[in-house]
């Protein structure tokens, strides 16, 4: 229980020290597009769990991740999966994708936090 109340602090303690926004002047692009070039490239990126084929599982992830002030992904994470192989594989194709153009806050690159729906859909 000790080692919980000092991960929950180191993190309070980051956040403090470099501000995460969710609304900038200008947010992040993926290659030069709006969030739905992003969403397209991740669609065309996902490989269908063989676990969930087999069982017939679909549905939506939800997927948080920070574009830093470099462009690069970080502290991806499932906030909301029916499975855990869909949420596996999206955190696997988020984690993978180039950099962004980073978010801008008064002339200033900053860091900015997506939540992102990944569907999985049979056809």
């Amino acid at each position: 229980f000790d080692d919980f109340e000092f991960e929950v602090e180191e993190v309070v303690e980051n956040i403090i020290e470099e501000e995460i926004f969710v609304t900038v002047e200008e947010m992040p692009t993926f290659q030069g597009g709006d969030l739905s070039k992003f969403r397209n490239w991740v669609q065309s990126n996902v490989k269908y769990p063989q676990i969930a084929l087999e069982n017939g599982i679909q549905g939506n992830v939800v997927i948080k991740f920070v574009v830093e002030k470099d462009g690069s992904v970080t502290d991806v994470r499932t906030m909301q999966s029916g499975d855990p192989a869909l949420g596996r594989e999206a955190e696997r194709v988020v984690t993978s994708m180039p950099k962004w153009i980073p978010g801008q806050q008064n002339g200033s690159a900053v860091r900015v936090k997506y939540f992102v729906p990944v569907v999985f859909r049979l056809q």
